[in-house]
């Protein structure tokens, strides 16, 4: 692993060197850390781990744009929880599950039709052929249901 930094400070330049990056606490390093601080991960994860990550990801909007951006993988033993985290445009990040996630990217990337659609991990994760991927839940009420199914699995 690499030196901790904070979570929100991972941009798509971080990801280019290092796909995965996993939280870490304040066992990493002789530097302050918590919770809330990545490290760079060389490998995988793997099933059977417990543990929190940010993996690279590519999103694809309404208009067929791809962006980069990140996906939480929570594995949780033999379960692995994924859910989109963020999406980088224009030097910006733009939370994909936000209510003005749309209109946000449309203002950024100056274009129509910019509702996240769906997620693909940049690599497949340890032992998997393929990379993970799924749809992006939409904003409103169906998003928060999603979410809660998702939670309560």
């Amino acid at each position: 692993m690499t030196t901790a930094i904070p979570a929100h400070c991972l941009r798509n330049e971080h990801l280019t060197s290092y796909p995965v990056w996993r939280f870490v606490g304040d066992e990493h390093s002789a530097v302050q850390t918590d919770e809330s601080f990545v490290a760079a991960a060389l490998e995988p994860p793997a099933l059977g781990q417990f543990a929190s990550y940010l993996l690279a990801a590519r999103y694809t909007l309404a208009n067929g744009q791809q962006l980069p951006g990140l996906v939480q993988l929570d594995p949780l033993g033999q379960r692995v929880l994924l859910t989109p985290a963020a999406l980088f445009a224009a030097c910006k990040t733009v939370d994909p599950l936000g209510r003005d996630t749309a209109r946000r990217l449309a203002r950024l990337l100056k274009q129509a039709g910019t509702q996240p659609l769906r997620w693909e991990l940049h690599a497949p994760l340890h032992g998997e052929a393929r990379p993970r991927r799924d749809s992006v839940p939409q904003p409103g009420f169906w998003q928060a249901l999603t979410l809660l199914r998702q939670l309560l699995r």
